[in-house]
């Protein structure tokens, strides 16, 4: 899709509000997967709809990623230093619009910039930008570094995450974590979750572990493992599962009341 721009302020205000618009569109078609995906299996229909919901992801994935589309047309001109191709990858890199795989597209395009042609304005930006990934680089390092040294402490407990939660935490979000409560917040984030204000007076249900492993049939293994992952978690249920967790890691008695300001790890203070 041929696409031209002229670098004014107003336009490229309005490049990058399309990239945000276009990032909530991706948002919405990919959490309708998930979301017909939890019930395919009770009906032709439903299975039917969750099939429609993927088609229709990919079919305006591409043109969503960035406006005129994401094709090698765009890396083509980019590297031909084409001035309106390179006010899209640099707006695209100073929104850094949040959407599936957007970070393998963002730290693309960024590669693909370095050895396009540039001059002016567009060059003094993306030198700008280069300088706060280096810092920003920095930073994220330092974080996982202190994040790593806290999910060590933390092991005996974490290490049962892998059969409880569907999900991989990153080092770098376990750093500044002190107590249950800051837990039980990077939990919800990464199940996309809304936390409630005080969970220790809600009454969840407790999720029990993934039991599949290698070795046994496949079609067993396969049917709970999916289960597994399609369990449907809320608020409550998160925190029902990590209290039960705990108290069974740490050995609590049962009299000991387990808060969202119960300390994990003193280390971090």
């Amino acid at each position: 899709m041929q696409m031209v721009i002229h670098n004014s302020s107003d336009k490229r205000e309005e490049l990058r509000k399309k990239m945000i618009e276009n990032a909530a569109e991706i948002n919405r078609l990919h959490h309708r997967i998930h979301e017909t995906c939890k019930r395919r299996d009770e009906s032709e229909d439903l299975h039917q709809e969750w099939s429609q919901a993927c088609a229709e992801f990919h079919a305006h994935y591409a043109e969503l990623c960035l406006p005129g589309g994401l094709n090698p047309d765009f890396y083509d001109r980019l590297r031909a230093g084409d001035p309106d191709m390179i006010e899209v990858a640099l707006c695209f890199l100073e929104v850094r619009p949040y959407f599936f795989r957007s970070g393998y597209h963002w730290k693309t395009i960024l590669q693909k910039c370095k050895s396009a042609p540039m001059s002016g304005e567009q060059f003094e930006r993306f030198r700008d930008l280069l300088e706060k990934y280096k810092q920003w680089r920095n930073l994220r390092k330092k974080s996982s570094e202190r994040g790593a040294a806290i999910a060590h402490e933390l092991w005996p407990l974490l290490r049962r995450f892998h059969h409880v939660f569907p999900v991989r935490i990153p080092d770098h979000r376990y750093d500044g974590l002190v107590t249950v409560g800051d837990l039980y917040r990077i939990l919800c984030d990464v199940l996309k979750v809304e936390p409630v204000a005080e969970p220790d007076a809600s009454r969840g249900q407790i999720h029990t572990p993934c039991r599949a492993v290698a070795g046994t049939d496949m079609i067993a293994w396969s049917k709970e493992y999916g289960a597994w992952r399609r369990a449907v978690w809320s608020a409550d249920d998160i925190w029902a599962t990590l209290e039960s967790l705990i108290r069974e890691v740490y050995g609590l008695d049962p009299s000991f009341h387990v808060s969202v300001v119960t300390v994990l790890c003193k280390s971090a203070r």
